[in-house]
């Protein structure tokens, strides 16, 4: 499926390739490295309009979130039919006017993840000549492509090096270890640091946007908080002990630089073209005060034990206790509502048969009312034979 990706790729760097050497004469080695920063500038400006989907249904889903609470606090608990239809029918009203569809949030990643890994796969393969693909096509780029592009350097140090080499394979590639490590690792360490501040900033935005009464978005929310620490020690292992070349070094790198730079705009331009106004906040500052004040005041309580320690034993017995009863008061809200919902979907299963069944009357009644006419010389058979049938004689 992937490999499938990996054709419209190679044909942007072919492109690109082609256009600079062979148009506007730059030396083929140059013309390589500049069709890696075009390649990964072309398929994420491509995919720019998905981004601005996804982000856009996050900006409306926060923007609806007030009313919402406002509808479910009126309509929420009751099982009246009418209600129940007057709440489905405000929730599609409030969509409609704030231009929201839950599509719109769920398809672009699906278009976004296989070019992303398309580009990734293309310049794997070209750059690693362990890859298996050796004389052999990868994607629309040719034998004589490929190993152009092995044959090119940044810097001075082969694309396809990488730190963790050995002496034999830095030798036939012409170059040092000290020679890779010079432009691999201030790369790898620049690529880490837009990954991080790329986490960081997405936190950020994740604080304003985040659903505080979905138990599960919380918890990953503050599962990526520690991320921040890991990430970079992760990168960092893999980058100098992996098969990581200078080509995928410098994805890595644009990569970052690109979606930091996009994350920031595209937050940037909502804020400014959808403003959050004063519900809007109070309702983050109120729903996000539940989770973190009870949170916050725990350990606030065992902060203050720890220059006390003879208390400890009994707040730690006590923030043990308050953390249960939460779970257990989440897990019964939780059951609450599948109940409720449940009760509903049978109320207006309910209906829909009554409904059913009134037509199916209507219609019999209707039909017994009105009996069929008799037939009439207009409806009897014609005695003349068909044209099929041979005449007699």
């Amino acid at each position: 499926m992937i490999e499938a990706f990996v054709y419209p790729v190679s044909a942007v760097m072919k492109f690109w390739h082609w256009l600079l050497a062979d148009i506007f004469t730059v030396s083929p080695d140059t013309a390589w490295v500049i069709s890696i920063f075009l390649l990964v500038v072309t398929v994420r400006g491509f995919l720019v309009p998905f981004n601005w989907s996804i982000f856009k249904s996050s900006r409306m889903m926060l923007m609806m979130r007030p009313e919402q609470a406002r509808l479910e606090e009126q309509y929420g608990e009751s099982l009246d039919v009418d209600d129940i239809e007057a709440h489905e029918k405000a929730l599609k009203k409030l969509n409609k006017e704030y231009g929201y569809n839950p599509v719109t949030g769920c398809i672009p990643p699906l278009v976004q993840i296989p070019f992303i890994l398309g580009l990734y796969r293309l310049l794997l393969w070209m750059s690693v000549p362990e890859n298996g693909r050796t004389g052999s096509n990868i994607g629309l780029l040719t034998p004589d492509d490929i190993a152009g592009f092995l044959q090119a350097s940044f810097l001075g140090v082969p694309l396809p090096a990488y730190v963790s080499m050995s002496s034999e394979q830095f030798a036939a590639l012409g170059t040092t270890s000290s020679e890779v490590r010079a432009v691999a690792i201030p790369m790898l360490i620049s690529a880490i640091a837009f990954t991080t501040f790329n986490t960081f900033v997405s936190q950020l935005r994740s604080r304003v946007h985040l659903d505080w009464d979905a138990h599960m978005s919380v918890k990953v929310y503050h599962l990526m908080w520690w991320m921040l620490f890991i990430i970079p020690i992760m990168l960092g292992i893999v980058g100098m002990t992996g098969l990581i070349p200078i080509a995928l070094l410098m994805y890595w790198f644009l990569g970052n630089l690109w979606t930091l730079i996009q994350t920031i705009i595209l937050w940037w331009a909502l804020s400014v073209r959808y403003p959050l106004e004063d519900q809007h906040i109070e309702h983050i500052e109120t729903t996000r005060g539940t989770v973190t004040e009870p949170s916050a005041s725990r350990r606030r309580r065992f902060l203050v034990a720890l220059t006390r320690p003879w208390t400890l034993p009994r707040v730690r017995r006590e923030n043990k206790h308050e953390k249960k009863t939460e779970k257990l008061e989440r897990k019964e809200k939780k059951a609450h509502k599948k109940t409720v919902a449940k009760q509903k979907r049978e109320v207006q299963s309910a209906k829909r048969k009554a409904e059913w069944q009134r037509r199916r009357e209507e219609r019999a009644a209707a039909k017994s009312s009105n009996p069929a006419a008799e037939p009439t010389a207009s409806d009897e058979p014609d005695p003349s034979p068909s044209p099929t049938e041979p005449h007699p004689e």
